[in-house]
């Protein structure tokens, strides 16, 4: 007998996630994610001048806005036939702006949205110190699971998970640092001044590198001394979770962070596709579109280039979130896609950095894909991107510039590909008469979380919850801990809008 299980909204991600999988002999045998907002930022940009998209679209994500500011300046400046004009220097201090963000959102996931899934704050005893005391105060307002704490499989010795949620405590304060690092570059976090099409809009000199330099050290500290061991001991706590939550093995990265080499622009974290864990290829982003059979909008399939689906209200569907294919096929994005394509590709120095942590948890590259894997690549991407900055850093020339001037074309196409924290981020524009006549977001939950396609393939988060054990029905961690391990950002995936006009179809969906 099948049993159904709904969690409608899943706690600690960004957003509204609703969802819901079916249970038959204690093993899910169906899955269904829905984003339950509306996708409406896109339409808010039509009319506007194009300079003021890198802004407007930051509003998309307070977590994760510079992905978007980064996406949407690279659509203006391929638009605008200017992105080999570019200086060097605004690359790097783009990148500065970028990287800080990544790792501030690796920190902010692994310690304050995913180690409660493993940490059990009940068998942390009082006394220890105030700040100890007033954090498991504030858990006991209300359990931290849908489910309640009872029954959980929790493994970690008390004195660990006393460590643990010590350094809960320490990483707020990281993330402060991370924040400040971005701020020295970007103006202000969220939503960055910095980036702006054409370049950055400020200098850099030798005093915002020194003090750049002090927020590094503090955040590298802390990434290789506290958050390695921490992640460490859970993933050989929960090894058997380097076998749960398995995709299908297709992964897409845009690639990120562009500097120039003898006048190439090349991105510093590759680019790429892999099909079922072993074909490779250049990645081709005329094969994009995305799917909507299941999804509340006018049609079948959609070209983000040139299309712009309507929403209808009416059809048979369970999810705002469309469903983004790459040659009609799912693809999982994030940190585990992104490291497995620099893998395969062999690209310093992610390949070192990735074979020094397989070899020390004795584990292949194929078990990224994976609950624990997820997480051990965001720890990767954290360690590298924090010793990058410092490279980046050297390479600024303060005497050289910043900025190119440009005009804002009459009529023109552009298309922006970065990468946030969570994954692929895609802006592709249009312009006519100096406004914008076209704009469409794909962003990387769209691509995780989006429901099944026109022929019936699961979305890559509903797929790796299919197959899965559950060991207590009644607490289904299992699916949580999958879910959680994607890093769902809904603002991103449906881009929300409060519309009066959408009042009946949200009641209709929360009812």
């Amino acid at each position: 007998m099948k049993k159904k299980i709904v969690i409608d909204p899943v706690t600690r991600i960004e957003g509204h996630l609703k969802v819901e999988v079916e249970i038959e002999n204690n093993q899910v045998v169906s899955a269904r994610c829905s984003g339950m907002l509306y996708r409406g930022i896109e339409k808010i940009l039509i009319g506007k001048n194009p300079e003021d998209a890198v802004q407007i679209t930051q509003r998309i994500c307070g977590v994760c806005p510079i992905a978007h500011a980064s996406a949407s300046t690279i659509a203006c400046e391929d638009a605008f036939g200017i992105t080999e004009k570019i200086p060097q220097n605004a690359l790097l201090v783009r990148n500065l702006i970028h990287m800080s963000n990544h790792i501030h959102n690796s920190i902010l996931h692994f310690y304050h949205l995913g180690i409660l899934d493993f940490v059990d704050v009940k068998k942390v005893k009082k006394g220890v110190s105030s700040e100890i005391d007033l954090v498991c105060k504030f858990f006991e307002r209300d359990d931290y699971s849908p489910f309640g704490l009872e029954n959980v499989d929790f493994r970690l010795p008390e004195e660990i998970n006393l460590r643990c949620l010590h350094n809960y405590i320490k990483a707020l304060e990281i993330r402060r640092y991370a924040h400040q690092l971005l701020s020295i570059f970007g103006g202000k976090m969220p939503h960055q001044c910095g980036i702006v099409p054409g370049g950055v809009t400020q200098t850099v000199d030798i005093g915002k590198i020194e003090n750049a330099i002090g927020k590094i050290k503090d955040i590298k500290e802390f990434i290789e001394l506290y958050y390695y061991r921490d992640l460490k001991d859970i993933s050989n706590y929960y090894n058997d979770y380097f076998e749960i939550g398995l995709s299908y093995g297709n992964y897409l990265a845009y690639g990120a962070f562009p500097i120039k080499e003898n006048g190439i622009i090349k991105k510093f974290q590759p680019s790429g596709v892999i099909y079922e864990n072993e074909k490779i290829e250049e990645l081709n982003s005329e094969e994009i579109t995305e799917h909507i059979v299941n999804s509340w909008y006018e049609g079948e399939t959609a070209n983000p280039k040139i299309d712009f689906p309507e929403v209808n209200f009416e059809k048979e569907g369970y999810s705002w979130i469309k469903s983004p294919r790459y040659k009609g096929k799912p693809f999982e994005v994030g940190p585990s896609a992104r490291l497995i394509i620099a893998y395969k590709k062999n690209v310093s120095p992610w390949k070192e950095e990735i074979d020094k942590i397989l070899n020390e948890l004795k584990i292949d590259i194929s078990k990224l894909n994976s609950v624990m894997g997820r997480h051990i690549s965001r720890f990767i991407e954290a360690k590298v991107l924090i010793n990058e900055c410092l490279n980046h850093l050297m390479k600024i020339k303060p005497e050289k510039e910043f900025f190119v001037e440009y005009e804002v074309p009459n009529e023109s196409i552009g298309v922006g590909l970065s990468e946030g924290a969570r994954g692929a981020v895609g802006h592709w524009i249009g312009i006519k008469n100096k406004k914008l006549s076209h704009y469409q977001v794909i962003s990387p939950t769209t691509w995780n979380a989006g429901p099944k396609d026109k022929n019936g393939n699961y979305g890559p988060l509903e797929k790796a919850l299919i197959g899965t054990k559950i060991k207590n029905q009644e607490n289904p961690v299992e699916v949580l801990r999958i879910i959680r391990s994607f890093d769902p950002c809904l603002a991103c995936a449906v881009q929300v809008l409060d519309s009066k006009k959408l009042k009946k179809k949200e009641f209709l969906i929360w009812q």
